[in-house]
């Protein structure tokens, strides 16, 4: 093949984009909370438990105040509890009061227990389906995407966007919704409680919240940064252990294990350091926050003690202050930390958006129509094409045109770098011409729907791809309803089926990933079985044979040659013995047809086919 599909190299590790996040991007929050819509309902069951669960949270200091100041100490019980146990048959001892309180304080954890098993428990649920959800758009959209988007992007880094970055409508709701909202309704119900009790101390517990604010202020930029630094090296580092898994084979093949492992130590070492920033400045503001409450908490404690001597306030709700004191600044840190989720998600959340938002897909017209009957009429007219959007593009294809007549074998051939790839990917619509047209049976390609044209067109490569799935099922995946028969009647045009039989499950043989435990030439023919069986008008093969000796290809190109009835067959390859026979042989040379006509004819015109020829004969 002239050019790569999208394949990735190791050198470009460093050259990944980088997204810049200077602060919260609020339009990527509201724009992710719109994959919430659909659960609204769940979400408000979501807030209701939760609330409740405040409530318990809140209540949890209170039977311990009632014991010490109405069990262990003498103060009369409030006039409202006085009523109630009045109205219940009278006030009970000291000795009742103490198991009644005890028991309100069980029932009081037991009830905020339950409730957050609950919470935790659809909190999880409804997040993920919101996760699965994001997660099936962006891999919708992946799909679509041209193959100059994959020929410019690592694929690990993308496995680390659909994977990992999606999770931030996960925290959209678990990890800023949810606690935010909690979080402020336990300060004001904390707040409340505090200032009927007394309000000297409430405001001495209140005035540390300036100072959380002010550290906010301070932390916000180098906690942006970092975190958006983490996720960055995180992408690279996916990136480059998808690229080396993936280039197994050359890297041992060339003794470069050393050399990578090596390489993977620096990208591992960028990625800690990134994090260890990252947790750094995060350990300090949290060290920060933490010194405070204490600060706090031992002024409320002196301040509370002197007052309780004077009889200001009872032992029992100084205990709540102390209670609430250390349970005040949870809120206050949650809602800090749910500035630091809402920095991570809006860089992540941006991640996946510019996948979402990216327009480079093979468009669709939304007047687009099926293709019906087609019969394998091929048009080029004056095709231009290159790689690329920049000044400096390659331009690849220049005023090309061809015409190919209905069950013609055509085969392209030409010096590396021709355009041969090319002129066939547009074919597939992989790519749209930046001049001219493309024709199928006089329709032009932009105005089919893809899937009706991608069902009429078969494609082989040279790197044959084989799935992680049974022999079987990897011939039939372009025609997975096909019978057992037809597959091995397929495997046996393709040559396929005495190394199929010969393995010890045969057909329902699973290839491992990549089919790394098959041969270059067993791939190549369970392609071409693949090929035969999709039985399409159209077939498109980009040297499917280079891994074959030439007995096995000479049978396969009988096959083909009986396959091919009715059929418009393309044929790219470098062995001219391959394509000798065919209909009609196109000569491409620096982005032009050089020449056409048959082998004979080409053969003894002393152009560039006879140069390529005389090569070939003398390399034999």
């Amino acid at each position: 093949m002239d050019e790569e599909y999208g394949k990735s190299d190791l050198r470009n590790v460093e050259s990944m984009k980088s997204v810049k996040l200077p602060s919260i991007k609020y339009d990527v929050l509201l724009r992710l909370t719109q994959f919430t819509a659909p659960y609204t309902w769940k979400v408000l069951l979501l807030i209701l438990i939760g609330i409740a669960n405040v409530g318990f949270n809140v209540l949890r200091p209170l039977p311990m105040k009632y014991v010490i100041d109405n069990v262990l100490s003498d103060h009369p019980l409030p006039t409202q509890l006085q009523q109630f146990f009045l109205a219940a048959g009278g006030i009970p001892d000291k000795i009742s009061l103490l198991v009644v309180f005890v028991v309100v304080s069980v029932l009081i954890v037991l009830g905020s227990s339950a409730l957050t098993f609950i919470s935790t428990h659809l909190t999880t649920r409804v997040c993920q389906q919101m996760v699965l959800d994001l997660s099936a758009q962006v891999f919708d959209k992946l799909q679509r995407m041209s193959l100059a988007f994959y020929s410019r992007n690592k694929i690990g880094e993308l496995m680390q966007r659909l994977s990992g970055d999606t999770y931030v409508i996960y925290s959209i709701i678990g990890g800023i919704l949810l606690p935010t909202l909690f979080a402020i309704v336990t300060l004001f119900a904390m707040l409340y409680i505090m200032m009927s009790i007394n309000v000297t101390l409430a405001l001495i517990a209140m005035s540390i919240v300036p100072i959380f604010a002010v550290l906010l202020v301070v932390f916000r930029k180098p906690m942006t940064e970092s975190t958006q630094r983490q996720y960055e090296e995180s992408g690279k580092l996916w990136s480059f252990i998808q690229q080396s898994l993936s280039s197994i084979k050359i890297i041992q093949a060339y003794s470069r294990e050393g050399d990578t492992s090596e390489q993977f130590k620096a990208v591992v070492a960028q990625h800690n350091d990134a994090s260890v920033n990252s947790t750094k400045i995060s350990t300090i503001y949290n060290t920060l926050t933490a010194l405070l409450s204490g600060m706090a908490t031992a002024i409320v404690i002196g301040v509370g003690a002197y007052m309780s001597l004077g009889g200001a306030i009872s032992i029992g709700e100084l205990y709540i202050f102390i209670g609430y004191i250390g349970s005040l600044f949870g809120p206050v840190n949650s809602l800090a930390g749910t500035i630091q989720t809402a920095i991570t998600i809006s860089a992540r959340g941006k991640r996946v958006f510019e996948i979402l938002d990216s327009d480079e897909v093979v468009a669709e017209k939304p007047d687009a129509r099926p293709l019906t009957d087609v019969k394998g009429h091929v048009q080029f007219r004056n095709v231009s094409f290159g790689y690329g959007q920049s000044a400096q593009a390659l331009r690849v294809l220049e005023d090309f045109s061809l015409e190919v007549s209905p069950g013609q074998i055509v085969a392209v051939v030409g010096p590396t770098g021709a355009g041969k790839t090319s002129m066939i990917s547009m074919l597939l619509r992989f790519y749209d011409p930046w001049g001219g047209e493309v024709l199928l049976d006089g329709i032009n390609l932009k105005d089919v729907t893809l899937q009706s044209l991608r069902n009429n067109v078969t494609l082989v490569l040279q790197d044959s791809f084989i799935f992680p799935m049974s022999l079987a099922d990897n011939i039939a995946f372009g025609n997975p309803h096909a019978s057992r028969e037809e597959i091995i009647e397929a495997a046996k045009a393709a040559q396929a089926h005495d190394f199929i039989s010969r393995l010890p499950d045969g057909y329902d043989t699973v290839a491992s990933e990549g089919g790394v435990s098959l041969s270059g030439g067993e791939k190549q023919r369970i392609s071409l079985a693949r090929a035969f069986l999709r039985n399409t008008p159209i077939l498109i093969l980009d040297e499917p044979t280079s891994a074959l000796d030439a007995q096995t290809e000479a049978r396969i190109f009988q096959a083909l040659s009986s396959y091919s009835s009715g059929r418009t067959i393309f044929i790219i390859s470098h062995r001219l013995s391959t394509i000798r026979h065919a209909d009609l042989i196109v000569t491409i040379k620096d982005g032009t047809i050089a020449e056409t006509g048959t082998h004979d004819v080409l053969v003894n015109g002393g152009k560039v086919y006879a140069e390529l020829y005389k090569y070939q004969e003398v390399a034999q």
